[in-house]
């Protein structure tokens, strides 16, 4: 699979930094063009050190005759009016092979390995961003899914990496936001995750910088920061670590 993509290069660098990847999936019908151009005008400081790429989803939902157009990452438009979790988790398992497939391309070309990789998304690009994760052999540095839907509804994980799950406080359907993400770290911890959950205050579906806060201290508290010696070298693999959660993710 061969996806379109969109950068935000790092906006600042210092020796001994070693490449990382935020690799951020858009939501429904929108575009990695639209995230990318978005993002920076709310990064915190935390994440300007990092590379973000956002691609496009595979599949275009949506054309005007202006050109203007929209994707999506999996076919949910005779779900708009009624979500289905479960219908959705198995739309994302099976588009999942494919997205990793092209995650493996964009890990060698950049010269990193999944230490050094945070998958992120919103909504419907939440979705996508943990069951890629999820379902990968190989764990990434950590998963941070901001209002995503289904999720536990996936069937058994082939990896466990950290994963943050968030969402706005206003949101309470059925299918994504607070009470979704607040069920879904249960599911999750009982099968020996690292898992938190961080419900935004005052917040409604949509990306803020609160939210963008929370994915830089992901970011900071999962991957590793490298001597100065070897700067210039991919990192090795994360030693392995034990299952509580990542302390200090959850604002105290």
């Amino acid at each position: 699979m061969k996806l379109t993509e969109h950068a935000i290069p790092p906006q600042k660098t210092g020796e001994g930094d070693a490449p990382c990847l935020v690799i951020f999936f858009h939501g429904y019908g929108s575009t990695g063009a639209g995230l990318a151009s978005g993002l920076p005008q709310i990064l915190p400081e935390g994440l300007k050190d990092a590379k973000i790429i956002c691609p496009d989803g595979p599949v275009m939902c949506w054309q005007d005759d202006k050109g203007n157009h929209g994707f999506s990452w999996f076919a949910v438009e005779d779900m708009l009016d009624a979500p289905d979790g479960a219908k959705a988790a198995e739309r994302a398992s099976a588009a999942a092979p494919a997205i990793n497939a092209w995650l493996d391309e964009v890990l060698a070309r950049e010269g990193v390995d999944e230490s050094r990789v945070v998958i992120a998304g919103f909504s419907q690009g939440a979705s996508m961003a943990y069951f890629a994760a999820l379902l990968r052999d190989k764990p990434v540095a950590g998963v941070f899914s901001l209002s995503g839907g289904g999720l536990e509804h996936i069937g058994p994980p082939a990896s466990r990496p950290p994963v943050a799950l968030l969402a706005g406080e206003r949101e309470t359907g059925h299918y994504s936001g607070a009470p979704v993400a607040m069920k879904t770290q249960v599911f999750l911890d009982r099968q020996g995750f690292r898992t938190d959950c961080v419900i935004l205050p005052d917040q409604g579906h949509e990306i803020t910088p609160a939210a963008l806060e929370m994915l830089a201290r992901l970011k900071d508290i999962v991957v590793p920061a490298a001597p100065a010696s070897d700067a210039k070298k991919p990192s090795g693999p994360v030693p392995p670590r034990d299952n509580p959660r990542p302390p200090g993710f959850h604002p105290g």
